[in-house]
């Protein structure tokens, strides 16, 4: 199954430097300023084909979640990837979201109040990890989820920071309500 990326409110948050960096690292060229508006790069293909992809210096324009749509379907051509991946190697920030998914790891130290938990979810289609910070309560039933292994939700603003992500803001920790009764 093909999918192809038109949520806009996800495609505008797409930072065009990450963009950048995500070219230059994956083989692109840079060959330039196009009209003090777009980076210019390109790539050859296996076959030999070239491809072209412009980059927006800024995403201050009405239409920038219309043009890194495009951008990821000529990514999706030339990389032999799906956009879902794509996307997710390109998405450093979500905010107001809710993510599912299973707690891996709790931390928290003798007399803290705040306890610290890993867990893996899907963020924007793959698999990844996600780190939280939960008061005593909270932390409370991480610590039930992680033992008995029942799923949780929680939204709040996902940041990427290194390979994982951070969550701010959190709301609505708990424990998945299908699997509580088990």
């Amino acid at each position: 199954m093909k999918v192809t990326v038109r949520d806009n409110k996800i495609l505008k948050t797409i930072d065009p430097q990450v963009l950048g960096e995500y070219l230059q690292t994956n083989g692109w060229h840079n060959e330039g300023l196009f009209y003090e508006r777009a980076w210019i790069w390109h790539k050859n293909s296996d076959e030999g084909e070239l491809f072209e992809i412009k980059q927006p210096v800024t995403h201050n324009f009405d239409d920038y979640g219309v043009v890194m749509g495009d951008m990821i379907k000529e990514l999706e051509q030339v990389e032999k990837r799906s956009q879902l991946e794509i996307l997710s190697d390109l998405i450093t920030s979500l905010n107001n979201t809710e993510i599912q998914g299973f707690v891996v790891k709790v931390d928290r130290q003798a007399g803290e109040k705040i306890g610290k938990v890993t867990m893996m979810g899907f963020v924007v289609g793959k698999l990844q990890k996600i780190s939280l910070e939960l008061p005593e309560n909270d932390w409370i039933l991480a610590l039930k989820a992680y033992q008995e292994r029942i799923p949780v939700t929680c939204g709040g603003d996902f940041v990427k920071e290194g390979g994982y992500f951070v969550v701010k803001n959190l709301r609505n920790f708990a424990l998945m309500a299908e699997e509580v009764g088990k």
